[in-house]
């Protein structure tokens, strides 16, 4: 008999868990939309606290990393929110790509377009995402090679290197049981695929200007 009390009394909390959860979910959404990304964001961290693996949650704190231009807490939460199951895992990879963009990681941004693309092939959104990312990386490879070229832009050159692998290793180093997947680590025919549809894709909406010197499409939370 008291296992069974103690069951429902386990139950009991957990009902209240994600009741409080939902409620601080609602609260932050209402900041976000204000614009008070701050407070939204310790109200989701909230949620996330009474509900562990919440994807809503999870979802919503790197929404306001990324506002709050935390791009490397945008892209630890968006990537735990890959992991959980629910109906916010491909807008989570996609935003993730969007982080990445925004921290000046091509590589990652590609990589999670790419599987953005492949969890949906029909979001004409992170096909053209993946598209900029893949022509700014082009953009980058070429200004490289210039600057090779002249070696007074050597020191330059070397600056600007070691600002993007720090981007692009700081994910990882927080969270290394769950590394972002990299294009080689992608069946190539699914690769070349996603690749194609990227270059032939027309898709064009309005968008904002990013820092990053592009124009992403952004899904919000």
């Amino acid at each position: 008999m008291k296992k069974i009390f103690y069951t429902c009394l386990s139950l009991l909390f957990s009902s209240a868990a994600m009741a409080g959860a939902a409620g601080d979910l609602a609260s932050g959404g209402r900041l976000y939309k204000k614009q008070k990304y701050g407070q939204a964001l310790r109200a989701f961290q909230q949620a996330l606290r009474r509900q562990p693996g919440n994807q809503e949650a999870l979802f919503n704190i790197g929404a306001a990393h990324y506002r709050l231009k935390e791009y490397q807490s945008a892209q630890s939460a968006w990537r735990a929110a890959t992991k959980q199951n629910g109906k916010f895992t491909q807008d989570a990879q996609f935003n993730l790509g969007n982080a990445f963009y925004r921290a000046d990681d091509m590589d990652g941004a590609i990589a999670a377009y790419r599987q953005a693309v492949l969890l949906n092939p029909q979001d004409k959104e992170a096909i053209h995402n993946l598209q900029l990312a893949l022509e700014k990386k082009q953009q980058q490879s070429d200004s490289k090679n210039q600057q090779n070229q002249n070696p007074q832009n050597d020191s330059q050159n070397k600056g600007q290197s070691g600002q993007g692998e720090q981007n692009e290793q700081g994910p990882a180093q927080q969270d290394p049981q769950q590394p972002q997947p990299r294009p080689d680590q992608m069946k190539q025919e699914e690769a070349d695929r996603v690749t194609q549809m990227a270059k032939e894709n027309e898709y064009r909406r309005p968008m904002q200007a990013t820092s990053a010197g592009g124009a992403t499409v952004e899904k919000d939370w």
